[in-house]
């Protein structure tokens, strides 16, 4: 037990890790994860659930609305969902803050503020998941409320076309800093076939380099003297 307890102080304190960069993390990560909760509190404390409120005509309306199941509302109602989401949120949560206390001081400026969003975006449903039940909150759920219309607004009547699914910051913090890391893998990728290609052609000129400095062939001694004897006899 006590190795186990001498490896985990190990990894935390025992690192060339910048501390005021992961300070600048956590901030920021908080500052994140407050603007999530208390966006869904205060609509929580004026909206009626599931009746639109329009922000922008035919676009945007707040809509309350409590997600049980995954991102977007997938698998709602079930427990196997609720479960799925709280053990999907914890290890993002987990997974994401370790990497980043080893990786962030080194990590670009891109990679920072992508990491940041996912943590945040897991810690904040990650909350709503562990903390929010029917029995201690009087709501059970994920709290969502953001929903855009792409056809027009909520009369379907009118537009035919139903509202994108509903959701929060936090699903805002994920999808986004999703987006920025399939980004950061394609762009490392593409600058990492190009530079093993320069590596490859910079080698190959060298190689040939080295060939061209190369003497001819070394004559053998009395080699020169038939050669001139042949001369002379034609």
């Amino acid at each position: 037990m006590k190795a186990v307890f001498e490896k985990i102080k190990a990894f935390f304190w025992h690192t060339k890790t910048d501390r005021r960069a992961l300070y600048v993390f956590l901030f920021a990560s908080l500052g994140l994860v407050l603007l999530d909760l208390g966006s869904k509190w205060l609509v929580q404390s004026f909206a009626t659930p599931f009746s639109p409120i329009q922000v922008i005509p035919n676009f945007f309306y707040i809509t309350l609305s409590y997600n049980t199941g995954v991102a977007f509302g997938l698998g709602a109602g079930t427990s196997w969902g609720r479960v799925l989401n709280i053990l999907i949120s914890l290890f993002m949560s987990i997974a994401i803050f370790l990497y980043l206390w080893r990786k962030y001081p080194d990590m670009t400026l891109i990679a920072k503020i992508t990491g940041i969003l996912l943590f945040s975006g897991a810690v904040g449903n990650l909350i709503d998941r562990a903390f929010y039940w029917e029995n201690t909150t009087g709501f059970d759920g994920v709290i969502d409320f953001l929903q855009f219309y792409l056809g027009g607004g909520p009369d379907k009547d009118q537009s035919g076309i139903n509202p994108f699914a509903t959701f929060n910051f936090a699903d805002s913090y994920l999808t986004v800093g999703i987006v920025l890391l399939l980004i950061i893998l394609v762009v490392d990728l593409i600058s990492g076939e190009a530079k093993k290609g320069k590596e490859e052609a910079k080698s190959i000129a060298s190689t040939n380099e080295k060939e061209a400095e190369k003497p001819d062939a070394v004559t053998q001694p009395g080699q020169e003297a038939k050669e001139e004897d042949g001369k002379e006899k034609d």
